[in-house]
C-alpha cells in the first residue's frame, strides 16, 4: 500500500506542476503525448501477442524445467506480454530453447520478433 500511496502522490506532484508556468508546458506536452500514443500502444501489444501466442502454445509440450515462456504470474497471457515485452528491451532468454524438439522453431519465431517489435 505504501508504494501505491507514494506513486500516487508523485503522480498528484504532476498535477501540482502544472500551476507553474515554467513547468506547465512540458505538462501539457507529456499527456499530448500519452494521449497520442495509445494507437501505438495497440500496435505493440499486437505486436507482442503475434510472437508470444505462438511460444506459449510451444511451452505446452516442454518440460517444466526448461520453459519457453517462464511463468511469473498465474495468467498466461500476462507471462506472455511479459515474455515478449522483455524480449523488445532486449532481455533475450534463450537458454531453455536448446535441445528440445522444437528448437528450430522456437529460434524461429524469436528472430520474427526480434526485427519486429
Amino acid at each position: 500500500m505504501a508504494a501505491i500511496a507514494s506513486s500516487l502522490v508523485i503522480l498528484k506532484v504532476f498535477y501540482w506542476l502544472r500551476l507553474f508556468e515554467f513547468t506547465s508546458f512540458y505538462i501539457l506536452l507529456l499527456k499530448k503525448t500519452l494521449w497520442d500514443i495509445r494507437i501505438f500502444m495497440i500496435l505493440l501489444i499486437v505486436a507482442l501477442a503475434t510472437f508470444g501466442i505462438p511460444m506459449v502454445i510451444l511451452n505446452f509440450n516442454r518440460d517444466i524445467d526448461k520453459p519457453v515462456v517462464e511463468g511469473i504470474f498465474d495468467f498466461w497471457v500476462l507471462n506472455m506480454l511479459i515474455n515478449q515485452y522483455l524480449l523488445a528491451l532486449g532481455e533475450f532468454r534463450i537458454d531453455n530453447f536448446a535441445d528440445e524438439p522444437q528448437e528450430a522453431l522456437c529460434y524461429f519465431f524469436f528472430m520474427c520478433a526480434t526485427f519486429i517489435t
